[in-house]
């Protein structure tokens, strides 16, 4: 359980932290609103109180008061904790998905596979089945002759 003086132990040991998890406003509000809790007059449970829904008003500080007084974590360490987002190492782009044309040469119908599961169509025109476009460019291949179809 927590004591109120942990919780005013909390209330000291966060401010250093609350431009790092509160907008510059936001925080410069947080810190005012502490201050006030901690140099109330009132009992010290009374005062405990007050500080602790300062410090629920916002995500952030509610997470980290959580952390500092439910699961001990040092104040130092609590930051880190909190920020633990790390995009995914590598390139990050756009997938192409294979392209497939009518071998007819004059034939300009296109097809893109989604998922390898899809059945490769047949050109709507020619009735002949589409094949996969290779990765030169289109000027770089050869034509395929109509007769030859």
């Amino acid at each position: 359980m927590t004591s109120p003086a942990d919780v005013l132990q909390a209330a000291r040991e966060i401010r250093p932290y609350l431009s790092e998890l509160l907008t510059h406003p936001d925080a410069e509000i947080m810190a005012q609103r502490l201050d006030l809790s901690l140099n109330t007059a009132a009992d010290l449970e009374a005062q405990s109180n007050s500080i602790l829904n300062v410090l629920s008003s916002a995500e952030p500080t509610r997470e980290w008061a959580r952390l500092y007084l439910e699961d001990r974590q040092p104040a130092a360490a609590i930051l880190p904790i909190i920020r633990t987002y790390q995009p995914l190492p590598g390139k990050a782009g756009v997938v192409a998905s294979p392209r497939y044309r009518c071998p007819v040469a004059s034939c300009h119908q296109v097809w893109y596979r989604r998922q390898a599961s899809d059945k490769i169509p047949d050109c709507p025109i020619h009735g002949v089945q589409m094949v996969r476009e290779s990765k030169t460019a289109p000027h770089d291949r050869p034509a395929t002759p109509a007769a030859d179809l």
